[in-house]
């Protein structure tokens, strides 16, 4: 997820792709959507590469809390 909000939060090409192109279950779209909001937050106030730092470092910890976040995604939710 870290790679996906990265490249989110870059504004590559592949940003655009949606959470099934993605392959990201609902529980992994939603750490992706607050971890970019995390990084762009943090970009504002201390740049790019700290940014970038704090998108691994959020992905990591959500990861670890909620095991993986590695559920089902039959009951998608659409994105805010």
């Amino acid at each position: 997820m870290s790679y996906w909000a990265k490249e989110t939060l870059l504004g590559t090409k592949w940003s655009g792709l949606d959470w099934e192109q993605k392959g990201l279950s609902n529980d992994q779209y939603a750490i992706h959507d607050d971890a970019v909001a995390a990084g762009r937050a943090e970009e504002r106030t201390a740049g790019r590469d700290k940014a970038l730092e704090l998108i691994d470092r959020f992905v990591a910890q959500r990861c670890a809390a909620e095991g993986g976040a590695t559920r089902s995604s039959e009951n998608w939710r659409p994105p805010t």
